[in-house]
């Protein structure tokens, strides 16, 4: 690619035009060039390579039709996707979904990478987008958790994705099951890599077609927790529905929203508890019984909670319609 380079220099001091040469790696190359579109430049020619992608790229609005023409023939060698390697095919089309860039299902893809047994992806996402870590350093430890070679790919700088078939979960296909594989990974990344990483773990999909709308219910949830559970480092991407649907709010009807609420709702600062003792009661379907078990307490104690609750804010958490009008205030007004 050092023609490349020459020539990118050579039409810059000729012409004054526009243009750029930009060696990236692979994890790294979906994200750079949504940054550069956003910028208002297109990219023109591209090579992938073992060590990397080559990117060429000029500002749109700078360059007139006669004069990109001429780059059709100084650039000549772009790849076709459809003669790129199968897991380069699948990892430019799922990055592409990760960046919110449009690229093609690979052709025949069913066909190219027969699955005999469902599988289940974990979408992987940096809570701290200032690391420069690469997420190739996490394989061996994903390869000693799975005890098997779990498809890894690297979707941008903050996402990643495993692909797992369910033999190397033991089978494991309830949503129960697969939180749990979820939690030990997290553990075991938070540990090993020194650095917090969410998990939004889907549900067993049999078909590589169905990666794209799993990935994308997956991104969806993730930015949704970003927003309004932030503590929150492992769910599936069947939960809190409510979440994702405030998330998707224009801000402004979001603002609307919290302010009716404060509007005809009084609710004291909340502790750490009565919040844990909300969202338990909540999640299990206004269930007293089931509340109080996975709190660890007695019934008679978690009642003597809830009628405080009730005391404080006018609303009983055991009555639906009130147990609606406290999970919207704490949506959109805690948060």
């Amino acid at each position: 690619m050092e023609k490349w380079k020459r020539d990118v220099e050579h039409i810059r001091q000729t012409t004054n035009l526009p243009i750029e040469y930009v060696q990236v790696s692979q994890t790294k190359a979906a994200q750079v060039q949504q940054d550069w579109v956003q910028k208002g430049w297109e990219q023109i020619a591209l090579h992938s390579g073992n060590d990397g992608m080559t990117l060429i790229l000029i500002e749109t609005a700078a360059w007139h039709t006669s004069a990109r023409a001429l780059l059709d023939l100084i650039f000549p060698h772009v790849d076709d996707p459809a003669t790129l390697p199968l897991p380069k095919q699948i990892s430019n089309w799922l990055s592409g979904i990760a960046s919110g860039s449009t690229v093609a299902i690979p052709a025949q893809l069913e066909a190219k990478w027969p699955w005999k047994e469902a599988r289940v992806s974990f979408l992987l996402e940096r809570c701290r987008p200032d690391r420069k870590g690469e997420w190739d350093t996490l394989q061996p430890l994903l390869h000693d958790f799975f005890e098997g070679v779990p498809d890894f790919i690297p979707l941008t700088q903050a996402h990643a994705l495993l692909i797992v078939p369910v033999s190397m979960l033991d089978h494991q296909k309830t949503t129960l099951e697969l939180l749990e594989w979820a939690s030990g990974l997290h553990d075991l990344i938070s540990m090993e890599w020194m650095e917090p990483v969410r998990l939004v773990v889907g549900s067993p999909i049999t078909s590589p077609l169905a990666l794209g709308d799993t990935l994308l219910r997956q991104l969806s949830l993730a930015r949704a927790l970003q927003s309004y559970r932030p503590q929150l480092m492992v769910a599936g991407d069947w939960s809190y529905p409510l979440e994702r649907w405030a998330a998707s709010l224009p801000k402004e009807i979001a603002a609307a929203i919290a302010n009716e609420l404060a509007a005809v709702i009084t609710v004291p600062h909340m502790t750490d508890e009565q919040l844990e003792t909300l969202d338990t009661l909540f999640a299990r379907q206004l269930n007293v019984s089931d509340t109080a078990r996975q709190l660890f307490l007695h019934r008679n104690t978690l009642l003597y909670r809830l009628d405080k609750l009730t005391e404080q804010t006018g609303l009983d958490p055991r009555v639906f319609p009130d147990a609606v009008m406290l999970q919207l205030y704490l949506l959109f007004r805690q948060n």
